[in-house]
Order: structure tokens, then C-alpha cells, then sequence
């Protein structure tokens, strides 16, 4: 039996969502089975089919549903930062990266491999990561703007560059590469960041 007595179909849609989100974050999409969810969920699986053909169907939902906490997996400077000061707000991007606390990101990892066969989940993943670009060029070229960043720089690029940054980042945690001196990353990327800007600022 599909349904669960007292709940409703968007219930039990929501609570499926929320157990498959928790399970490909725990075990990864191709280590999580459509009876696992379910019992994650506490329903049937026949509950699941009556909502998802496919379980990648559930992880495209997942993605909608988590998609800011997705997005600021990749691209989040974190709530402590000043927005009005772009170069501050590279530094902190730039700083998260190394991270390997950060348990956000698993589910973004999941999506990206698992949209390399389905166009749907590459197209949901694809447009949640270019509006958080988006809002991170825009940061960039209001900086130009108040002539806090150099304006001979493309903000579009280094929104981009930040985003290409973020994503490598998150597979160099995921293969469990060595960790870089933290000293050393942040002479680096503050020598980056210093080419953004204005000479009388460095």
C-alpha cells in the first residue's frame, strides 16, 4: 500500500525528499537504494513509485528542495563577512575552499556526478550554480563600481573562476587529497586577490 493513513501526498513527497537528500549525503547517490529511502522516510516503497519513477527523479527534487544550502556548498563566504568590502568576500571564498569541515557539500557532489547522465539534474544543478555566480559577479562589479576592485577585470570571469575554484575543491575533498598549508593558501590567494585591486588599496 502507497499511502500512509492520516498523511497527505505532499507530506509524504516532502518526507521522502528530506530522507533521500540525508542518504546520498551519507552514502553517496549509487550507494543509496530506493528501499533504503523508504525506510529512511518510514513508508513504503510502493510510496515512493506512487510519487518518483526513478530514483534520480528523487534526487533532482532533493536539489530543488536544498538548492540554496547546494548552491552556498560552492560558493557562500560565510555570515561573518563584510559584503560591502568584494575583496573580503574573495578572501573568505577563498578560505573555505581548504575546508574540510564543511558537510554542506556532499550533496552538491552527489548531483554533479550523478548529472553527468541526466539532462533534467544537470539543468536544475546547472541553473542553481548560475544564479549564485550570478550574485557573486554582481558583488564584483558593484565593487568596480565604488572603485574598491580594478574595472579592467572581467567580473563575470572571476565570478567564474571562483565557481571552477569551488567545484574542483569539492572533489579534491571528495578524492581526500592531502591538505594544503593553510599558510601557504592564504599567501596565495591573497596574491590573487591583490591583483583585483586598485593599486592605492593593495
Amino acid at each position: 500500500m502507497a499511502r500512509i493513513a492520516g498523511v497527505s501526498p505532499d507530506e509524504t513527497r516532502a518526507k521522502l525528499v528530506d530522507a533521500a537528500a540525508r542518504l546520498f549525503e551519507l552514502k553517496g547517490y549509487e550507494g543509496s537504494t530506493v528501499a533504503g529511502i523508504a525506510r529512511e522516510a518510514g513508508v513504503t516503497t510502493g510510496a515512493i513509485y506512487t510519487h518518483y519513477e526513478r530514483k534520480v527523479d528523487l534526487l533532482v527534487d532533493a536539489l530543488h528542495v536544498n538548492r540554496d544550502r547546494v548552491a552556498a556548498a560552492a560558493l557562500d563566504a560565510g555570515g561573518d563577512v563584510d559584503v560591502d568590502d568584494p575583496a573580503s568576500v574573495l578572501l573568505a571564498l577563498a578560505r573555505r575552499l581548504v575546508r574540510r569541515d564543511d558537510d554542506r557539500t556532499s550533496l552538491l557532489a552527489e548531483a554533479l556526478l550523478a548529472s553527468r547522465r541526466d539532462a533534467e539534474l544537470a539543468q536544475v544543478l546547472a541553473g542553481t550554480l548560475a544564479e549564485r555566480e550570478g550574485v557573486i559577479a554582481e558583488l564584483l562589479a558593484e565593487g568596480q563600481r565604488q572603485g574598491r576592485l580594478r574595472p579592467d577585470t572581467s567580473a563575470t570571469a572571476a565570478a567564474r573562476f571562483a565557481l571552477l575554484l569551488a567545484l574542483g575543491s569539492l572533489f579534491a575533498r571528495a578524492l581526500d587529497l592531502p591538505p594544503v598549508d593553510d599558510d601557504e593558501w592564504e599567501a596565495l590567494v591573497r596574491t590573487v586577490i591583490d591583483g583585483f585591486v586598485p593599486d592605492q588599496e593593495a
